[in-house]
């Protein structure tokens, strides 16, 4: 596809006509529409301006292809919340052994309370017997 090609399509891919464009470019709408059947040259000047209307980079410009930077946009997103959700995964995991953790402290805490509980009635059961 040649950048003329590219140019009326991605135009007419956003709903814009070609006078809309010419404004955009400053250009008459008869420039224009000679830019986009190939019938004159395209100023590189015009570039920034022609990806800022199509909210696209130069290099999405010239390898346009319909759709695919949609898909690409979309196959990026996609990878991007399967990363995310596996570290989401990742995190959940650590949290939940942290969680049993904290549990099997708190049982272990609260056995060795009732042994200290215990050995202090021994030891005061003892110091009772001794005394007597």
């Amino acid at each position: 596809m040649t950048i003329h090609q590219t140019l009326k399509q991605l135009r007419k891919s956003r709903g814009i006509s070609q006078f809309q464009m010419a404004s955009i470019l400053n250009k008459s709408q008869n420039a224009y529409s000679m830019m986009e059947s190939g019938r004159s040259k395209i100023d590189a000047a015009l570039v920034p301006d022609i990806c800022s209307a199509f909210d696209i980079s130069p290099n999405e410009l010239f390898e346009y292809k319909e759709g695919y930077f949609q898909q690409e946009k979309s196959a990026v997103y996609t990878e991007i919340i399967r990363l995310l959700k596996k570290e989401l995964d990742k995190k959940n995991e650590l949290l939940m052994l942290s969680l049993q953790a904290i549990t099997e402290f708190d049982r272990v805490v609260e056995k060795n309370g009732n042994l200290v509980s215990f050995l202090n009635i021994v030891k005061n059961n003892l110091v009772n017997k001794a005394a007597v």
